[in-house]
């Protein structure tokens, strides 16, 4: 593989964080334990705990680590309800949600309650005025979209959300935004959702911030770790890179997100030369860092994927999260696209260092592809 285009897979881990993931791989030592050898993974995870929390500006104690995002949307979303006591739960959110959220919700109102899919535009965005039409027990945000790139303006749902229902719990997912966008106290939000692949971490690792005074009972049972809220040994390896990435993230994050932009542009532009190809979403400067999902007509989004694979060059089949479901995409078509065009699209996304190269590389490849591939279709 000589382009690697699918940062929404997963990124490449820098040296530091690396290093510190194998620091605590090889240590003896339960962080919950009183003796000696504890004591290194229990400060590991305290500074990560530290590191993480400085991303919202909220106290340590906020940070409730997990096996990566779609646990701390699991938590979120039941252990806010299950904190309520309610039987019949109403659950608002939108149609764009991350698959693992709306799997969620959809069990929790099976047998009662309702859940409420807040309608989007044609580029994915959603209205304050929807929202706030939508009284529910919890609202769910979906700060940037991952694979359309939409960024929702979240202090504007949020306070509709709050003026149509202010005891309802309010969860921000920032999976896709954090390290590359500000979340100053939680833009608002009551939890906050954050997974480890965006700042630069292992995708297993994730955490759920609480903001302080907001209930939660825990999904995983059994244990005091992370103040009773989620039951299981520590991954101090991961947590610890977690840790790390974050420092990192917040140092550099306005400059990886400027670059990430730039790279996406040329992207855009190269991808989009290619006749019969559009744009599925936002502008390029108004959405995710370093996005880009296209359409070609006349073509399947998988043997594109496929093709630029065999070419050397590691892009997405329009989600990243939904490869081989051999469907269209349900986050297309409710932004109004028809099926064919929804099994049409293709993600690529650059990183950190993405290089001029790889960008080149990928929107030859892309041609190529497309090409190829029409020119097998029936006429």
């Amino acid at each position: 593989m000589t382009a690697y285009l699918d940062h929404a897979s997963a990124w490449p881990l820098s040296d530091a964080v690396r290093a510190e993931m194998e620091r605590w791989t090889g240590h003896v030592g339960s962080p919950m334990a009183l003796h000696e050898a504890a004591r290194g993974p229990a400060d590991a995870i305290a500074t990560a705990r530290e590191e993480l929390a400085a991303v919202t500006g909220w106290p340590a104690e906020c940070v409730i680590f997990t096996a990566g995002a779609t646990e701390a949307r699991n938590l979120a979303i039941k252990g806010a309800l299950a904190a309520t006591g309610g039987s019949a739960p109403v659950i608002v959110t939108d149609p764009l949600a991350h698959a693992s959220s709306l799997a969620v919700a959809r069990t929790l109102t099976r047998r009662g309650g309702h859940l409420h899919l807040v309608p989007v535009d044609g580029l994915g965005r959603v209205s304050p005025a929807d929202l706030g039409g939508a009284t529910g027990d919890l609202v769910l945000i979906t700060h940037g979209q991952p694979e359309v790139g939409t960024v929702q303006d979240v202090p504007a749902l949020v306070a509709a959300a709050r003026s149509a229902a202010p005891e309802a719990v309010i969860v921000l997912d920032a999976e896709e935004t954090a390290g590359l966008m500000a979340l100053d106290d939680a833009l608002g939000a009551d939890l906050l959702v954050i997974g480890g692949r965006t700042l630069g971490a292992p995708p297993w690792t994730g955490a759920l911030l609480v903001r302080p005074g907001t209930r939660l009972h825990p999904v995983i049972e059994g244990g005091l770790e992370e103040g009773g809220k989620r039951g299981g040994p520590h991954d101090v390896p991961g947590i610890a890179a977690l840790g790390a990435a974050a420092r990192e993230a917040r140092a550099e994050g306005t400059a990886r997100a400027a670059h990430m932009r730039r790279q996406a542009a040329a992207l855009a532009h190269g991808l989009l030369a290619v006749p019969g190809t559009r744009l599925n979403g936002p502008p390029v400067d108004d959405r995710l860092p370093g996005h880009v999902q296209v359409c070609a007509e006349g073509v399947e989004g998988e043997a594109v994927a496929l093709a630029m694979a065999a070419r050397g060059v590691a892009v997405s089949p329009g989600s990243a999260c939904t490869f081989g479901a051999g469907k269209a995409s349900p986050v297309l078509q409710a932004m109004g696209l028809d099926e064919d065009s929804a099994r049409s699209a293709v993600l690529l996304t650059a990183g950190p260092a993405t290089t001029d190269a790889e960008v080149a590389e990928a929107v030859a490849a892309f041609g190529d592809a497309v090409r190829a591939l029409r020119g097998m279709a029936p006429a």
